[in-house]
């Protein structure tokens, strides 16, 4: 099997998530500083009417403001993430790191 060279391998080792209030009032948690390409995550909430979007960008927001990959309402978004907590609850694995 070849070895892939790992100088190519983007890392996002400057990558953070934070969160903010987006220009419009809403609530926004988002991955910030990722490697060009790479997945990149959005989450709004609008505290007037206690609505939330995901926003999920599969090769990165480079050139892709309008239409993320694919974006959950708030009750996907809460199932995503219930299905994701249990998997790695199932193997031992805490949800904070």
């Amino acid at each position: 099997m070849a070895r892939k060279n790992r100088r190519n391998v983007p890392t996002n080792k400057n990558s953070r998530v934070s969160t903010r209030i987006d220009r419009t009032g809403k609530l926004r948690t988002e991955s910030t500083r990722r490697d060009n390409g790479q997945l990149d995550v959005a989450i709004s909430t609008d505290e007037r009417n206690n609505s939330t979007r995901v926003f999920i960008d599969e090769s990165g927001r480079e050139g892709n403001f309008t239409y993320p990959s694919l974006e959950l309402n708030g009750r996907q978004a809460r199932t995503l993430f219930i299905a994701l907590r249990k998997h790695f609850a199932s193997q031992g694995k805490s949800l904070y790191y």
